[in-house]
């Protein structure tokens, strides 16, 4: 496994936990708007330092991370640091998943809200 993966994996853990526990137990927000806001800032923070990181040289954050952060609900910082940034909108790979990613969301969302699938499977 790639180092630089695993070390930005164990950071953005460690913030979420951080994060999470400050909007859920200090705040006593709902668990999905602490989950929400938790990782749509770590979503922001993680796409701002790696246009910074590309801008300076420094250990860039693997698309990998970036991914995952969207796919567990950062799309709406995703795409508010991309085009704040200009950052990852002209690599066609990348916006490739990240477009699969958020419409997968909106299905499943769909789903959930509209339609009766999980009654008739629970």
């Amino acid at each position: 496994m790639n180092p630089s993966f695993i070390r930005f994996a164990l950071i953005s853990t460690v913030l979420f936990g951080i994060l999470f526990f400050f909007f859920k137990l200090r705040l006593h927000m709902p668990t999905v708007w602490a989950h929400l806001l938790t990782i749509n800032i770590l979503g922001f923070l993680f796409y701002s330092y790696d246009k910074l990181a590309a801008l300076k040289s420094w250990h860039r954050v693997p698309e990998a991370i970036l991914h995952i952060l969207v796919a567990i609900g950062a799309t709406p910082a995703g795409i508010l640091a991309q085009q704040l940034f200009w950052h990852k909108t002209t690599k066609r790979k990348f916006q490739v998943v990240f477009w699969l990613i958020a419409l997968l969301q909106v299905i499943t969302i769909y789903v959930v809200v509209y339609t009766d699938l999980l009654q008739m499977i629970f």
